[in-house]
């Protein structure tokens, strides 16, 4: 080999443009949109800034394409050679396997879009859910189209859920876990009540007396619509009719009044923990008290759910450890509570088994499309006992 040749310039892999969306997917999904810049991205890749911008025009583009990379891989899966509720769900599992960060994309960061993206995606989600819920109602005739619907997206709820916590199983186990709990939402009873009309997210009651709780009012509400990273100490402060430096009379920093909000959150979960398991002395009967106040809670503090799945990588390193704390607690009691019930089922796939429970309720109390159903509570308990009662 000539020393001219050996001298030359060396060229890019082929592929450097999908490496760095496979790489930023991945550190999305672990620290969050916000917290993660292009130059994490290149350092990840082993590439500089300035290479990452001749394949980019910033960072919002490289989250787009890693979106769009998940959702055209899951939502191209073949339905049609489904012929049975099994098949279905194998088929979709298979799908969705890959991308195990599809849920967090998806729900936690898809709102770092702009518009018009953000409303391509939730539009290829819905014609896919559609296309799922065709292929129940042809093999459960009994299904109207709002239960089809609602059935189809808790499936996806279902399968995705892995995305919120470290996988403890070996790939079979939890692939055939992923499945299991995912047919056993597939061939769930249904009310068949329909859906209500939309009302929107319109204010009801009485506005807070306390300056500082109309604060964490209207922050809980904006950290949910917006993200924590898009919200300003003056936004919060137009909302409650003051400026955002009055704010800071209360919260001296905007993640302590994130801390505020999430505290708010999971002050309510302990106490309908502890209530549960004050008021019998059977685990199975305690586990259903703490479903039905979970449901509860979600089904009327949607905003407060949304914080605890996409906030929490926004909080000073001190506090998020405290929290992730407390919610390693919280599940390990439904853990303790469904294994006492079920003494057969290890420790490994019952945190998976109540996983895919949290994950179903809190998307199907967030998501628009899913909350107008009318029995949307009765649903998600019927469900729910069905998932953590199921022979897995």
């Amino acid at each position: 080999m000539s020393s001219a040749t050996q001298s030359g310039p060396k060229r890019r892999p082929r592929d450097r443009k999908q490496q760095i969306v496979t790489a930023a997917g991945g550190l999305f999904h672990q620290h969050g949109y916000g917290n993660v810049s292009t130059s994490d991205i290149a350092a990840a890749v082993g590439i500089s800034p300035g290479a990452l911008y001749r394949h980019f025009r910033g960072k919002q583009e490289i989250l787009q394409q890693a979106i769009d990379l998940v959702v055209e891989d899951t939502v191209t899966t073949d339905l049609l050679a489904c012929r049975d509720l099994t098949s279905l769900v194998e088929t979709l599992a298979s799908g969705v396997r890959p991308h195990r960060a599809l849920a967090v994309l998806l729900y936690r960061e898809a709102r770092h879009l702009d518009h018009a993206a953000g409303a391509a995606v939730q539009a290829r989600l819905s014609e896919f859910a559609g296309r799922i819920a065709r292929h129940l109602q042809a093999q459960r005739p009994e299904l109207d189209e709002p239960d089809a619907g609602l059935l189809a997206w808790l499936i996806l709820s279902t399968l995705t859920s892995s995305a919120y916590h470290s996988a403890e199983l070996s790939p079979d186990q939890e692939a055939r876990m992923q499945t299991q709990c995912a047919l056993a939402v597939a061939t769930a009873s249904m009310p068949g009540s329909g859906i209500a009309e939309d009302d929107g997210d319109a204010a009801t009651g009485l506005p807070h007396k306390s300056r500082r709780e109309a604060i964490v009012a209207a922050a809980v509400r904006l950290f949910f619509e917006q993200g924590y990273q898009a919200t300003t100490m003056d936004d919060v402060g137009a909302a409650v009719g003051v400026t955002g430096a009055a704010v800071y009379k209360y919260f001296p920093s905007k993640s302590e009044l994130l801390g505020a909000t999430i505290a708010r959150a999971a002050e309510p979960l302990s106490l309908g923990l502890a209530r549960s398991l004050a008021a019998t002395e059977d685990a199975g009967e305690a586990l259903d008290l703490v479903l039905d106040a979970y449901i509860e809670f979600a089904t009327i503090h949607r905003h407060l759910v949304g914080i605890l799945v996409s906030e929490v990588t926004n909080l000073p390193s001190v506090l998020r450890r405290d929290v992730r704390r407390q919610q390693v607690d919280y599940i390990a009691e439904w853990v303790r509570l469904l294994r006492t019930s079920r003494p057969g089922i290890s420790a490994a796939q019952a945190r998976y088994v109540v996983q895919a429970v949290l994950t179903m309720i809190n998307d199907a109390t967030r998501i628009d499309e899913l909350r107008r159903h009318r029995e949307l509570d009765t649903t998600l308990r019927t469900i729910g006992r069905r998932l953590l009662a199921a022979d897995i």
